[in-house]
């Protein structure tokens, strides 16, 4: 919840409008709601197994309001999903690898190391075709 009002820096109390510089910040609030629930859902799909839907999710929620909490999950996502990927290619899984890997990269889409890693499983998959 905003403390501060965006426009004048007054305290803010319960009310939609700004006590000093009558700024509406009805937008404001709904925004961060908005963010809350795609936090929500993005943990929630993650507990369903849902990783892309999860992906978006927090995509989503990071898009609205830039929360400590939203990063350090989207932090976790991808942490745990680069490390499943080195799972399935150490099982030689590579299909399975590429997709998780794919779900990583709409976290991070301009990682030099993840576009390399993906290289490294088109390399496999055409050698092993």
């Amino acid at each position: 919840m905003i403390e501060r009002c965006p426009c004048c820096n007054a305290r803010l109390k319960q009310s939609i409008t700004c006590s000093r510089c009558q700024a509406d910040l009805n937008n404001l609030i709904n925004c961060e709601k908005s963010a809350q629930y795609w936090l929500s859902l993005a943990i929630q799909s993650l507990l369903e197994h849902k990783i892309e839907q999860s992906s978006l999710a927090i995509n989503q929620s990071l898009a609205l309001n830039t929360t400590k909490a939203a990063m350090v999950f989207r932090h976790f996502l991808i942490y745990q999903q680069s490390h499943a990927v080195i799972d399935l290619l150490t099982q030689s899984q590579l299909l399975s690898a590429k997709k998780t890997l794919y779900n990583v990269r709409m976290l991070i889409p301009y990682s030099k190391q993840l576009q390399q890693l993906d290289n490294f499983i088109d390399y496999l998959l055409v050698k092993d075709a």
